[in-house]
């Protein structure tokens, strides 16, 4: 299958989107010269011809392909590591947008190893994740990547707290007693790891005051005697006022109760918080605060890597206008229930990891179903 990549530069600042949308033009105009905002947009002549022809953003089929990553970053466990993994397809009229949540633990044979750990791969090999991500993201999903986006939870956090937090309506009350604190990673918690003899074999063992010893080996998240790394997370029913810090927790709760410790759940919630900061910056209370404008586009600058160049935004803003957020199609790739399409997989065949593969490791029927999803709409038509 063919591979699809675009070599990332990072001249790019996602908010620069914002100042277009919704703004009257003595406005916008005003902003730009007071601001000396100008060299964010029009890049000359050919971009203009681009928005009045409707033409200049890549795409296939009339769909153009946006892959959303996000990670960590510094002072996070696995600074690189991919914890939100979001394809976004949406028709070049912007009449129907479909995105994507691929788990984490999706296992990608090519490699061998999880898609969230390919683009810190990339960023170790000579900087190349975002094409190393949209590379293995295409080949599973079948579809071309033609533009990437990646986000550091720093950034995420700032950018919430600029717009003045989200509105978030949380469906399902649940509590999540293993939410890790970041820095806390390698605290012992009091605890002491030694290593110990038995029946001939050596093994690492953690001890607590009364001597008391558990296998290093046999210590999972869910049983962890290292009860100082984590936090207890509570979320009630009902609209929710989240600031950045709240929201980050609330997308990334791994282990909470009534059903919310899933990967379908934990996807459902990402694509709720990424909708509302849609929303949130799209008001006319954002467009028209040239402060946070400019604070944004700086904590989009420190925190995001990308290969859309500068002359597409204006495309990318048109594009915005025309999408009706009550046509944005959520599409979940997860295990555990019975219309999944995808099974976890033996942990004895991938070193003993938790992973996700397509059932009956059929990866052909994973691509497959993909593309049927994201273009339903266009089937049905005909």
């Amino acid at each position: 299958m063919r591979k699809y990549s675009q070599k990332p530069q990072k001249s790019f600042s996602v908010v620069k989107i914002l100042i277009i949308v919704t703004i009257v033009a003595a406005l916008f105009f005003a902003l730009i010269k007071y601001f000396d905002l100008g060299k964010y947009f029009f890049k000359g002549p050919q971009t203009v011809v681009q928005l009045i022809t409707d033409s200049g953003l890549k795409s296939d089929n009339d769909r153009i392909n946006v892959l959303l990553l996000g990670i960590g970053g510094v002072g996070h466990d696995g600074p690189d590591l991919t914890d939100t993994i979001i394809l976004a397809s949406v028709k070049k009229d912007g009449s129907d947008v479909a995105l994507i949540s691929i788990p984490r633990d999706l296992w990608v044979p090519d490699v061998s190893y999880k898609i969230n750990h390919i683009y810190a791969i990339g960023q170790e090999d000579d900087e190349n994740g975002l094409e190393l991500a949209e590379e293995n993201v295409s080949v599973l999903m079948g579809l071309p990547i033609h533009y990437a986006a990646r986000v550091d939870f720093n950034g995420f956090i700032k950018a919430v707290n600029l717009v003045e937090g989200l509105d978030i309506n949380v469906e399902n009350s649940f509590v999540d007693p293993r939410y890790p604190i970041p820095g806390k990673e390698d605290d012992l918690c009091g605890l002491t790891i030694e290593e110990q003899e038995k029946d001939g074999v050596k093994e690492q063992v953690v001890k607590d005051a009364t001597g008391a010893a558990i296998p290093l080996i046999d210590i999972t998240d869910d049983g962890s005697p290292f009860v100082c790394r984590y936090e207890t997370l509570s979320f009630k029913k009902g609209p929710t006022q989240m600031d950045g810090v709240t929201a980050l927790k609330f997308v990334r709760s791994r282990h909470g109760t009534n059903g919310e410790g899933s990967d379908f759940a934990r996807s459902a919630r990402q694509q709720k918080v990424i909708l509302a900061f849609r929303e949130k910056v799209f008001s006319t209370g954002t467009l028209t605060n040239p402060k946070t404008i400019i604070d944004l586009i700086g904590t989009f600058d420190q925190s995001i890597d990308t290969n859309i160049k500068n002359e597409d935004v204006p495309l990318f803003v048109k594009l915005s206008q025309k999408i009706d957020p009550n046509k944005i199609r959520a599409i979940v790739l997860d295990a555990g229930r019975e219309e999944s399409v995808l099974e976890f997989g033996l942990p004895q065949n991938y070193g003993g990891q938790s992973v996700i593969i397509p059932k009956d490791a059929n990866w052909t029927e994973l691509s497959e179903y993909v593309q049927g999803e994201v273009f339903k709409l266009e089937e049905q038509e005909n």
